[in-house]
This record gives C-alpha cells, structure tokens and sequence, in this order.
C-alpha cells in the first residue's frame, strides 16, 4: 500500500509538470505562461477579459487532468507491484 501511494503522488507530480510543459503556453505566440499567471485570479474586468481571452481556464484544466491522469497511473502501477 505504501508503494501505492507513494507512485500516486510522484507520478502525479510528474504529470502536473508534464501537463505544465505542454499545455502552458500563450495561444498567439507560443512562449510559455508563467506560473504565477496561472495561479492568480483576475483582479478587475480587464484581468478577467484577459483571462477569458487567453483560454486560462482551458489551460489550468488540460494540466490538472494530466496531472490526475499521472496519479491514476500511479495508483494502478502500486497496486500492481505491490500485488506482485
């Protein structure tokens, strides 16, 4: 079980780095978002218009599903091994 968990949360880790490096990147000219951008809400209208405009959202969900799709794999992988 401690095999499990521990892939779970490694290749979670992985997988949200995974999904940062292929999906945070700015639609027009393709230079990679900051982090911080990503973290922070909008303060004001023209921040959310912004943020509406350059698919944050989209962006945000495409690297957490990686990085839950990293975890699952985990997940199964630990409980294989550890059946083995």
């Amino acid at each position: 079980m401690k095999n499990a968990l521990l892939l779970l949360v490694v290749l979670g880790i992985v997988g949200l780095v995974v999904g940062y490096f292929i999906f945070a990147r700015w639609p027009i000219t393709n230079e990679m978002i900051g982090i911080q951008d990503l973290l922070s809400q909008p303060q004001d209208i023209v921040g959310s218009l912004l943020s509406e405009v350059s698919q944050f959202a989209e962006i945000r969900r495409n690297i957490l599903l990686t990085g839950a799709g990293g975890a699952v794999l985990g997940l199964v992988l630990g409980i294989v091994v550890s059946r083995r």
